[in-house]
């Protein structure tokens, strides 16, 4: 009967001090916050924690409030919502997704980005990590770039195996061209499809196979496959031999025939 006293008792003080935790909570909001918000701010963050979505954005949100002096309801608000694009990001990604994906994946939910896209990446390697195409994506759209517009492309090249340092190069021809007065839409779609071709063209080199053609450009620059630049490469098109073998019949004679005597 002691015992049992004393576990209840043991059990009743760590009950006590996780209600005391979350009701303190993160002292960086001690004094930034008003009791009552402060209070309702902690127990949205420890439900998160508990849901396994990350906390420490939550609890910057909340900062980002009190710093412009918004009220109690609406940085409670704020913090809520964040939560729930948290909490749908971490659904669609998976529970294995890093915190840096997931807020990039609530991010690009909150840009317009659909869920059915987040998910996709599940199908991303094993290992491979996408906070970076995420960060991309998002960037992009904030340039004015159609959200329907790059997060196919986005989510196809995290799952062609493209690189960081390709997605930052990415991100940088975009800009470049959205500079120099190229539509968003047209930039991003054009240099989107242009890297996955060139993934795709790395791919079937190091497999054995022969690569495409080279990346296209807005600018509409020549390329190798060109007549301008490899006439031989078109010779169809030019009237020279075709692939079926037409083109190895003898030149019909030109001029009128002349008359036998």
């Amino acid at each position: 009967m002691r015992i049992a006293t004393k576990y209840a008792l043991v059990l009743t003080g760590a009950l006590s001090l996780s209600a005391y935790a979350w009701q303190v909570g993160d002292p960086r909001l001690t004094t930034r916050l008003d009791r009552e918000t402060r209070e309702a701010v902690n127990a949205i963050i420890e439900n998160a924690r508990k849901a396994g979505v990350p906390t420490e954005t939550l609890v910057d949100r909340a900062l980002e409030g009190a710093s412009k002096r918004a009220n109690g309801a609406v940085i409670i608000a704020v913090v809520r919502g964040w939560a729930e694009d948290l909490r749908r990001a971490r659904q669609a990604l998976g529970p294995g997704s890093p915190d840096a994906e997931v807020v990039a994946g609530a991010h690009a939910l909150r840009n317009g980005v659909q869920v059915r896209e987040l998910e996709r990446l599940r199908g991303a390697k094993s290992g491979m990590r996408y906070a970076m195409a995420l960060d991309v994506m998002n960037y992009l759209v904030n340039r004015g770039v159609p959200a329907d517009t790059i997060s196919p492309v986005i989510v196809n090249l995290v799952l062609a195996s493209a690189s960081d340092d390709q997605f930052a190069k990415l991100r940088q021809d975009v800009e470049r061209d959205i500079s120099g007065g190229v539509a968003a839409a047209t930039a991003a779609s054009l240099r989107g499809q242009g890297l996955v071709q060139q993934v795709a063209d790395a791919s079937a080199a190091a497999n054995g196979g022969a690569p495409g053609s080279t990346l296209p450009s807005v600018r509409g620059s020549t390329r190798v496959a060109d007549p301008a630049l490899n006439p031989t490469a078109v010779g169809a098109v030019q009237g020279t031999s075709s692939v079926s073998g037409a083109g190895d019949a003898p030149a019909a004679p030109r001029g009128k025939p002349k008359k036998r005597p």
